[in-house]
C-alpha cells in the first residue's frame, strides 16, 4: 500500500511540474526580463487557453479492444485541430460513451493538442459489444468505436440424434463465461434453429442460473437436419442435429404398468387395474411387486425379439438372462417383475440383426418408508444482504427397512429453530424420486434453504424432513439427524501461503515454488469444500543485473515495469521501449525499442488455471519458472473465486527466488533484460 501511495503522490507532483512548465513556456513567447512581465504573460496565456476552440476533433485508442471482465484498459487520445490543421492546446473536450466506463467526463488538450483518458468495460455488463465514445468541443464532434470482447458461450447436448415424434428428447446445456473464464449468472440466453420447426425447445429462452448454466429440452418435430444456435453475452455456439422418422421402425413402442395391490415379502399376491400405457418411453418407474409390460414394434423382416434386463425377471423366461418373443402383427410383448430396488436397463433387439435394437431404463423402488436422512450443501452460508442471498441445497433420502430407496414418498421440510431473520425453505413439500434425474437418485427429494438477514448461533439452524402420514422423520431413530446450516458473514477473502523452500524440476533447469490459497468468509469460516479458485500469473516487473545481484535504480539500470502495460499480450506502438521504475513509477527515457515485449508472459512462471479448496478452505498449487527468470523477474499471482454469490479477488507480488546453492557461489546467468 505504501508503494501505491508514493506512486500516486509522485504522479501528482510530476503533473504539477508539467503544468507549470507549459504555462511558463507559453507565457514567454516574447522577450521578457522581469518577473512582473512573466506573471502578466502567464495570466494572458491562461485566458487564451480557456477560450481555445477547435474546428475538428480526432480520436484514437490503443488497444482498440478491452476485455469484458474489466481486467484491461484502452488509452484513448483526443486531438483538437484548428481550421488550418494545426494542433490546438487548452481545448476542453466533453466525453460520453453509450456503454463501458471512462476515467473522466472531460479532458483538456495539452501543448501538443492531445488529451488522453482510459476506457474499460465496466464491472457489471459482461456482454461482448461495441462501445461508441463521443467527444465534443464547441461545434466540433468525433466518435470512435472500441470493442468489448472475450465473453464466451458453450452449447452441449446429451444427444445430437432426435426422432420426429419427439419421443427421444435431448437436454441442451448453455454455459456463459466472461473473458476471465468466470461464470456469468443471469445472462440472457436465446435458442434458435436454422430450419424452422425442425425441433422444439422447452424453454427457447431464459437466463443462466447461479452456476452460469441454462438448460432446455429439445425434441424432434420433422425429419431432416438443423443447426441449433445458443446466443448469450454477445457470443454464439452451435450444435448440429439430425431428426429421423420413426414410422415403421424397430423400437420400444409403449409400456403398461400393472400396480401391486397387496405385497407380501416382496411378492405381489393381488394386482390393481393396469395403468394407461406410456408411448415411446425412455424411462419409466415401477415399485417392487408391480408388473411392467413392454411392447416392441418389430416390423418385417424381424421374426423374433430378444428382451434383456439388467434387473428383474421376465415372465416366462426359460433361458437365464433373456427372453425370446415372436411378434404378433409386428408387435412383441414381455412382462417384467422386480423384487429389489434399482435402475434396470431394458435392451431389445432382432437376434438375426443385433444392430437393430433399442433400449430404455426402468427405475424400481420400494413402497414402505422406514428411515429418512437429510444432507445440506453447503452447510455454511452468508447471511442475506440486499439481493445477495445465501442458498443451500438439501437432499432427503427415504429408504425401507432393507435400505432400499422408496419412491413417491411425500416429504415435508421445516425449520426447527429460525433466527427471526427471514430465512426460508422452499418447497416445503416434495415427493421422493421414483426415477433418476441429473440431480436426484431414487428415493431422494430436494429443497432449498435461503438465509435471512441474521447470523445463526454456533449450533446453526436445524432443518427437519418427515415422511407425511408416518412417524419417519429426521432427528429420531432410526432416521438420521436434522440438517444443520450455519449462517455466517459474507464471503470475504483469499489469503496466499508460500513455502520457505524451493525445489528443482526434473532436469534442473527450473524451480518449483509450492504455494496455497485459503478462502474464508468474514467470520473466518472456510469456504465450502469444492470451491473453485481461478489462478493467473504475470511478470509485473523485470530487473537488470549480474552475478546474482540486481542493479540499483540508475539512469540505465534497475527494476522496471513490464512494457505490456495493458497486459493484452500485444506490444502496442506506445509500449515498446517504455521504462518506468517499479519502486516509484517514475518514467525514464531511452529504453530499447526492439519490437518485442519485455518480458514475455512466460517469464513470470506458470500456475494451474484452477484449484479446488478442501474442507478447510485450502487449495495448494505450484508456481513453476525457469532459472533464467530467478532473481530478475517480479511476478504477480492473482486468485479469484465466487463464494456464496460474492466474488473474492486477491493478489501477491514478489521477486522470483533461487536456491542458495545456485547463488553462493553464483551459478545463474546474468539478467537477460537490458535497458
Amino acid at each position: 500500500m505504501k508503494r501505491l501511495f508514493n506512486l500516486n503522490s509522485s504522479k501528482l507532483l510530476v503533473s504539477g511540474i508539467m503544468s507549470a512548465t507549459i504555462i511558463f513556456v507559453t507565457g514567454c513567447g516574447g522577450v521578457t526580463g522581469t518577473t512582473t512581465t512573466s506573471a502578466v504573460t502567464t495570466s494572458t496565456t491562461t485566458t487564451t487557453a480557456a477560450s481555445a476552440t477547435a474546428a475538428a476533433l480526432t480520436i484514437s485508442a490503443s488497444p482498440t479492444t478491452v476485455q469484458s471482465d474489466n481486467s484491461t484498459a484502452a488509452t484513448v487520445s483526443v486531438t483538437a485541430i484548428s481550421a488550418s490543421n494545426a494542433a490546438v492546446a487548452g481545448v476542453q473536450v466533453s466525453l460520453s460513451t453509450d456503454t463501458g466506463l471512462m476515467s473522466s467526463n472531460t479532458v483538456t488538450t495539452d501543448s501538443s493538442g492531445v488529451a488522453t483518458f482510459t476506457f474499460k468495460a465496466g464491472g457489471a455488463n459482461k456482454l461482448n459489444r461495441t462501445a461508441t465514445i463521443s467527444a465534443t468541443a464547441g461545434t466540433a464532434t468525433a466518435q470512435y468505436p472500441i470493442q468489448i470482447v472475450g465473453s464466451t458461450v458453450t452449447l452441449n447436448s446429451t444427444s445430437l440424434s432426435l426422432t420426429d415424434d419427439g419421443s427421444v428428447p435431448a437436454t441442451l446445456t448453455v454455459t456463459a463465461k466472461d473473458s476471465a473464464g468466470i461464470i456469468v449468472p443471469n445472462a440472457s440466453v436465446v435458442l434458435t434453429q436454422s430450419v424452422a420447426n425442425r425441433v422444439s425447445f422447452t424453454p427457447a429462452s431464459g437466463v443462466t442460473d447461479a452456476s452460469g448454466l441454462f438448460t432446455s429440452t429439445v425434441k424432434g418435430a420433422s425429419s431432416g437436419s438443423t443447426t441449433v444456435t445458443a446466443s448469450a453475452l454477445g457470443a454464439t455456439a452451435t450444435n448440429n442435429f439430425v431428426v429421423t422418422p420413426t414410422a415403421a421402425t424397430f423400437g420400444i413402442g409403449s409400456t403398461t404398468l400393472t400396480p401391486c395391490a397387496t405385497l407380501v415379502n416382496n411378492t405381489c399376491t393381488a394386482f390393481a387395474a393396469a395403468s394407461t400405457p406410456v408411448t415411446n418411453p425412455l424411462q419409466v418407474a415401477m415399485k417392487i411387486g408391480d408388473k411392467l409390460t413392454v411392447s416392441v414394434n418389430a416390423p418385417a423382416p424381424a421374426t423374433s425379439v430378444r428382451f434383456v434386463s439388467s434387473m428383474g425377471n421376465w415372465t416366462g423366461e426359460t433361458t437365464p438372462g433373456f427372453l425370446l418373443v415372436t411378434p404378433v402383427s409386428s408387435v412383441a410383448t414381455a412382462t417384467l417383475t422386480a423384487t429389489s430396488a434399482g435402475v434396470a436397463t431394458i435392451y431389445v433387439d432382432n437376434p438375426s440383426v443385433p444392430a437393430t435394437n433399442a433400449s430404455m431404463t426402468v427405475s424400481m423402488t420400494a413402497t414402505t418408508a422406514y428411515s429418512i436422512t437429510l444432507q445440506a450443501s453447503p452447510s455454511l452460508l452468508s447471511k442475506s444482504v440486499g439481493s445477495t442471498k445465501g442458498v443451500s441445497t438439501l437432499i432427503a433420502t427415504v429408504t425401507d427397512s432393507s435400505g432400499m430407496p422408496v419412491g413417491d414418498a411425500p416429504i415435508s421440510f421445516s425449520i426447527q429453530n429460525p433466527t427471526g431473520g427471514g430465512e426460508t425453505v422452499s418447497p416445503a413439500f416434495a415427493l421422493s424420486a421414483s426415477t433418476t434425474t441429473t440431480s436426484l437418485g431414487l428415493g431422494q427429494a430436494s429443497t432449498s434453504f435461503t438465509t435471512g438477514s441474521k447470523s445463526s448461533g454456533q449450533t446453526g439452524v436445524q432443518i427437519r424432513a418427515q415422511v407425511l402420514g408416518t412417524a419417519v422423520k429426521t432427528g429420531t431413530s432410526p432416521s438420521g439427524s436434522d440438517a444443520t446450516i450455519t449462517i455466517g458473514g459474507s464471503a470475504g477473502s483469499i489469503a496466499f501461503g508460500s513455502a520457505t523452500v524451493l525445489a528443482e524440476n526434473s532436469n534442473k533447469t527450473g524451480y518449483v515454488h509450492a504455494m496455497s490459497v485459503l478462502v474464508a468468509d468474514s467470520n473466518g469460516n472456510p469456504a465450502p469444500a469444492g470451491t473453485v479458485v481461478n489462478l493467473s500469473s504475470w511478470p509485473i516487473a523485470w530487473s537488470t543485473g549480474g552475478a546474482c545481484a540486481r542493479d540499483a535504480d540508475t539512469a540505465t539500470t534497475g527494476t522496471f515495469y513490464n512494457e505490456d502495460v495493458n497486459e493484452n499480450l500485444i506490444l502496442d506502438p506506445t509500449e515498446d521501449g517504455v521504462r518506468k521504475y517499479y519502486a516509484n513509477g517514475t518514467s525514464v527515457a531511452g529504453g530499447k525499442i526492439d519490437g518485442l515485449i519485455t518480458p514475455t508472459n512466460s517469464a513470470g512462471g506458470t500456475v494451474p488455471g484452477t484449484v479446488t479448496t478442501d474442507a478447510n478452505g485450502l487449495a495448494t498449487f505450484d508456481l513453476s519458472y525457469g532459472k533464467n527468470s530467478a532473481l530478475w523477474i517480479t511476478t504477480r499471482i492473482r486468485a479469484r473465486t465466487v463464494v456464496q454469490g460474492s466474488e473474492a479477488l486477491s493478489e501477491i507480488s514478489f521477486a522470483l527466488s533461487a536456491l542458495a546453492d545456485d547463488v553462493v557461489p553464483c551459478k545463474l546467468s546474468n539478467s537477460p533484460f537490458n535497458f
